[in-house]
């Protein structure tokens, strides 16, 4: 004896697919992101370690690239930052000062050309699954006085010094990090 599958339990089914594949895109999103990412360090990773081990000498490398510590968004999104309760953690304030350098995506605040300050965030896709990323899961970045930067649609390297504290505007926190830039390059 077979069972008879009726129509709405085919729309049913569908709906509920359709659903699932909507809240689980997001996250895929990201996913595949980071996993480019990741294959975009370790290819850049496998051409700088090439070119410190051939035999003709590369061209030398700024020294002062040197002078950069790398910060992951995983250490700065390690804790969860409650406004008015959490206090920025002492491993975090020890970062203030510091020279930092950052991969990650730009997210312009205003304008595409010309940029004098964007965010830095670690994904594109699916970084907070439609709600806005946390305070403390983002980076503020800013040119220099009298210095803009061109969008880049791809993975960024942003080098600068590293500021930590509280940005307020209209009397909520918009900001906990902020990289005014030195340097930035396209992957």
């Amino acid at each position: 004896m077979g069972m008879a599958i009726t129509k709405q339990q085919v729309k049913t089914f569908s709906t509920g697919a359709i659903v699932i594949g909507l809240v689980l895109l997001p996250g895929l999103a990201s996913f595949i992101q980071q996993q480019l990412l990741q294959r975009k360090m370790t290819k850049l990773n496998m051409v700088q370690n090439a070119m410190a081990s051939a035999p003709v000498p590369a061209p030398a490398a700024d020294p002062a690239d040197s002078k950069y510590a790398r910060l992951q968004f995983d250490t700065l999104k390690s804790w969860t930052y409650i406004e008015g309760k959490t206090p920025i953690p002492d491993f975090i304030q020890k970062l203030n000062g510091q020279n930092i350098e950052m991969v990650g995506f730009m997210m312009p605040l205003s304008e595409v050309k010309n940029i004098t300050e964007f965010i830095l965030v670690p994904s594109l896709w699916g970084c907070c699954y439609g709600q806005p990323p946390a305070v403390n899961h983002v980076v503020v970045v800013r040119m220099p006085p009298g210095q803009t930067t061109k969008f880049f649609n791809d993975v960024i390297r942003v080098r600068g010094k590293f500021s930590v504290g509280e940005t307020k505007q209209d009397g909520y926190t918009v900001s906990l990090y902020v990289l005014t830039v030195d340097k930035i390059d396209g992957q």
